[in-house]
């Protein structure tokens, strides 16, 4: 069954057998049994929706006292009845197509709606049409959110895309939606009757995908597609969420800034919630209208950003508090002085955004003037996202994410964040395209750096690969060994120790070398059940003539067995003379009719789950060291099957996402999530600014996170999350 509900995780013996690469020709396949399967659901389920839908809209009709409404349910009404075969056949037609373009990774295919910047370019009729229609497949990827997550990440998988989007997904609910338009567009009616009857169709279709998607994900799960699924870490949609199309004032309530306005000393809530949107929106005057008064507070303000001077900001001090009460803020306008407040509490923010280190703290505490400078010229600042002075401070900021400063790369870094602060503190009075020309620098600098950790995320996913497939080869060898151990009711000493460690090394090698089935395999597993044979009670003459004539064949398979497990000639040859006590004993209690020591006795009592353990090797590429974390049981033990009873959390984080990771006797170490593994999902973390990088098994960073010992770093923008944090604290406040 899909396993896309947080009760329901498989083992690892049983992730061990997910398939870790197909074939192009094997995904084709599976993709398009995907897509037979999906269309039949969808289709048979639209079928049976038009007469309900038909009722509905009817009993719509009779309810309402709005004729134009009326008319336009009855209109619907009748076209889902003459028009039904027209409407299911364009929506199968429509479907494949937009099915397969997603699987040819085409960038528009069926979108809900234009992008943003393009929605100014379409006319009215045409953005109603979009925006309804993104608003349903929204409503729909909410609703089925756990089994579209799940199976975007096996379509990921199959697709060779890790990290593919749900919107990205060949049979995401902007696909079936708007393949559900296009059909209903073949109707010959106006777009509110379409629009209508689309409405109509939504509830019952959102239902049918929910089972649809349910059933694909049992569909992959039996073909062992990622048989083990997360949930996925979504992040705050934060501002951008809230901001309109043109870049303008967040879309939040008048009385946010009215309250704003009355706790930082506006005469009246209405005109408080007036100039604080006026301040927050880049409605004040261009900065060749700014006031004399305001100008020459500027002015002022610049001997007091010189490097000198500005070093008192190093000590994470809000010094422009102090400047309110400063004779020459007096004749400021109203506005003015509100700007000052509202940078005041953007820096009470960044000293205590624990994402940023305190070396960059206090460098961006020593562009607490030039700051508040640009406020004052450009009210821009607030309002777009894509200021300079906002972008400098936004990249700066992103740049001492995973800041390490104890490595060279790390101190480089630093000493390039250094530079910058120099030339505002030292260059800027009132001109912003200096700002434009140190945002641009600071751009190719991450760019640069993103290049660096790619090279690292490529050399040493070769790595993880490799030590994946060691895994894989161990934990089958262990499975099939310790299968073969359970069957017996006693197995002497030393050959459960052979076997337990160095058989499956052996074994390991084989399916390293030759594959899991192959013959090398095989004949591996033949020696050990030969070898558990041997050592049994010989009751019976033919039992005790085979012994003896099989005897040279299994040393000689033992001995290259062994030899391949890297065991050394002497250890070979201890454990051989072993087995031949082995092989008397077994002799003797056969012709005495005795049973060995524990045979026949009855099997022990299942043990009991063991509590998981976080096990940790380093592992050398080249110049960086990379930590392998991983969640073990002990050997011969139920592994834990739920991993989110034990740890309440879930995870699934997205490429790009920072993490920081406690270490012990050492500072904690930050870096981005730039690879999942296609075989296991393990994710790699790398950082540009360190020599280590971090490869962890999904449910060891659960284990990590329960215990506070990772955690997800916020990355968004810096001036983003100061603005959200301040709107958050005044709601909170003025409720």
């Amino acid at each position: 069954m899909a396993s896309t509900s947080p009760s329901n995780v498989v083992s690892f013996d049983a992730h061990a057998r997910a398939r870790a690469r197909l074939s192009p020709q094997e995904s084709a396949g599976v993709l398009a049994d995907c897509r037979d399967l999906a269309l039949g659901r969808i289709g048979q389920a639209l079928a049976g929706m038009f007469e309900r839908v038909e009722d509905e809209l009817f009993a719509l009709a009779e309810q309402s006292r709005d004729r134009e409404a009326q008319n336009l349910y009855l209109d619907a009404r009748a076209q889902a009845r003459e028009r039904r075969p027209v409407i299911e056949e364009a929506f199968r037609r429509h479907f494949l197509a937009f099915f397969d373009r997603k699987v040819r990774g085409e960038a528009g295919a069926a979108q809900a709606g234009p992008a943003p910047s393009a929605l100014a370019l379409v006319g009215d009729e045409e953005l109603e049409q979009a925006l309804a229609v993104q608003g349903m497949a929204a409503r729909m990827r909410s609703a089925c959110e756990q089994e579209l997550g799940a199976l975007s990440q096996r379509f990921g998988f199959l697709l060779e895309r890790p990290g593919l989007a749900d919107e990205a997904n060949p049979v995401s609910p902007e696909t079936v939606c708007g393949a559900l338009k296009d059909a209903c567009d073949q109707i010959e009616a106006g777009w509110q009757v379409r629009f209508t009857l689309l409405r109509a169709l939504e509830g019952q279709v959102a239902e049918a995908l929910q089972r649809t998607y349910h059933d694909l994900n049992e569909h992959l799960v039996q073909r062992q597609i990622l048989p083990e699924i997360r949930l996925t870490y979504r992040r705050n949609p934060r501002s951008a969420a809230k901001s309109s199309p043109g870049g303008g004032a967040p879309a939040e309530n008048g009385d946010v800034y009215a309250a704003l306005a009355q706790l930082l000393g506006a005469v009246s809530p209405a005109q408080g919630a007036a100039a604080m949107t006026q301040a927050l929106a880049g409605d004040a005057p261009a900065p060749a209208a700014v006031s004399a008064a305001t100008r020459g507070f500027v002015q002022s303000l610049t001997g007091l950003q010189q490097p000198g001077a500005a070093a008192a900001a190093a000590s994470l001090a809000n010094v422009i508090r102090d400047l309110k009460a400063a004779p020459q803020s007096a004749a400021l306008p109203g506005l003015d002085a509100m700007t000052i407040d509202i940078v005041a509490m953007l820096f009470d923010f960044v000293f205590e955004d624990r994402q940023i280190p305190p070396a960059v703290k206090a460098l961006l505490g020593r562009l607490q003037i030039p700051t508040l400078k640009v406020a004052l010229l450009d009210r821009a600042f607030f309002s777009s996202r894509t200021h300079p002075a906002r972008l400098l401070l936004d990249r700066v900021a992103r740049a001492a994410i995973g800041l390490d400063e104890a490595s060279a790369r790390g101190a480089a870094t630093l000493a390039k964040l250094e530079e910058v602060v120099g030339r505002v503190l030292g260059e800027f009075e009132d001109d912003l395209a200096l700002f434009a020309a140190l945002a641009e620098d600071m751009r190719a600098f991450l760019a640069s750096q993103d290049e660096a950790e790619e090279a690292i995320a490529q050399r040493t996913s070769r790595l993880v690969e490799d030590r994946e497939r060691q895994e894989i080869a161990r934990a089958l060898a262990e499975e099939e060994v310790d299968r073969r151990l359970a069957a017996r009711d006693w197995v002497p000493p030393p050959v459960r120790a052979m076997l337990e460690e160095s058989w499956v090394r052996s074994l390991a090698a084989a399916h390293l070398a030759d594959g899991e089935g192959s013959a090398a395999w095989n004949a591996a597993l033949g020696v050990v059940d030969e070898l558990l044979w041997s050592v049994e009670p010989k009751t019976l003459a033919e039992e005790r003539r085979r012994l003896v004539t099989g005897i040279p064949s299994l040393i000689r398979s033992l001995q290259a067995g062994l030899q391949r497990a890297g065991l050394d000639d002497a250890a070979r040859e201890a454990f051989l003379a072993t087995l031949v006590d082995c092989h008397a004993e077994a002799v003797r209690a056969g012709l005495k009719g005795t049973a060995l020591p524990g045979h026949g006795s009855e099997a022990p009592a299942p043990a009991a789950p063991a509590a998981p353990s976080l096990e940790r090797e380093v592992v050398p590429a080249g110049d960086i060291r990379v930590e392998e974390i991983r969640l073990r049981t002990p050997r011969g033990k139920p592994p834990v099957r739920n991993v989110f009873t034990r740890t309440g959390i879930w995870t699934h984080v997205q490429r790009y996402t920072w993490v920081e990771f406690r270490r012990e006797g050492g500072e904690p170490l930050r870096a981005r999530l730039t690879w999942i593994s296609p075989a296991k999902g393990v994710y790699l973390f790398t950082n540009s600014n360190a020599s280590a990088a971090i490869s962890v098994s999904p449910e060891a960073l659960a284990e990590q996170m329960r215990r506070g010992e990772a955690r997800i770093v916020d990355d968004a923008p810096l001036v983003d999350r100061a603005v959200d944090s301040m709107l958050a604290s005044l709601k909170s406040r003025a409720a």
